[in-house]
């Protein structure tokens, strides 16, 4: 697939908290929103930082070109991001890599789960599949959600858990995940590697087929530096390059 992107230094429009620490912050970009799928992402770079962050597109809108992100403060990179105020500009490499496949097969559901930043990834898939489904969202309590009520509004059924029970079923999403999915599903899944791993096994044991974008670290996005490296099969390839999106039947959660 031969992918376009672009390397621009972007406005930021709009960079405001949303809970606790997550960020939702937009730049535009007619290019870049012409040619966005869901799973691919853009490299963030900022002031003060040498490497730029994988940040998964959580939505865009191609007649404004307006390019969205979620994002979690967890180091220097993105602190320093979240207190630019509008009018800053950020470097944006992207889009990159490979998105989810979007063919639903007909009498099948797509699932969807996701946990943390992963929402970000799934709702642009959610935003982008023709037909609607189940929506799996696990948190540690409830002041973490984030894009319920979105969700709601494009049809999905919703199933949240948080692993403190402060909302709906109160442990861990996959528990909820097992008790309910059917066998006519597809699993699109992105969060944590522990979720994932436990998503593609309850996929294997139910024999249900699925895609998982995974979350690594990244220094380039391009598979130059050869730094996220993932074993697909019995051989290994760049997150960045060759997914982040692979079916789930082929990572080796090791």
């Amino acid at each position: 697939m031969d992918i376009k992107r672009w390397d621009y230094q972007l406005e930021i429009i709009e960079n405001k908290n949303i809970c606790l620490n997550f960020y939702k912050f937009s730049i535009v970009s007619k290019e870049i929103a012409s040619v966005s799928v869901s799973g691919q992402f853009c490299m963030i770079g900022v002031e003060k930082v040498f490497l730029r962050r994988p940040l998964s597109i959580y939505s865009i809108d191609k007649k404004t070109g307006v390019v969205s992100f979620l994002y979690k403060v967890v180091g220097k990179g993105t602190d320093i991001l979240a207190k630019l105020p509008v009018g800053s500009k950020v470097k944006v490499l992207g889009p990159l890599g490979q998105g989810y496949p979007l063919e639903i097969k007909e009498n099948c559901e797509p699932v969807l789960v996701a946990g943390g930043t992963g929402i970000a990834s799934i709702f642009f898939l959610a935003s982008s599949l023709n037909t609607k489904g189940s929506l799996y969202y696990g948190v540690r309590k409830k002041e973490e959600l984030m894009c319920v009520k979105e969700f709601e509004k494009m049809g999905w059924k919703i199933n949240v858990s948080t692993e403190d029970g402060s909302f709906g079923y109160k442990g861990f999403v996959t528990d909820l995940l097992e008790k309910q999915i059917q066998q006519n599903s597809v699993i699109y899944v992105c969060g944590p590697t522990p979720m994932m791993k436990k998503v593609a096994k309850i996929a294997k044991e139910k024999n249900i087929s699925g895609y998982a974008s995974l979350e690594q670290k990244m220094a380039c996005g391009v598979g130059n530096c050869q730094g996220c490296a993932v074993k697909i099969k019995n051989s290994h390839k760049m997150a960045c390059k060759d997914g982040p999106v692979f079916p789930i039947s082929e990572i080796s959660f090791e």
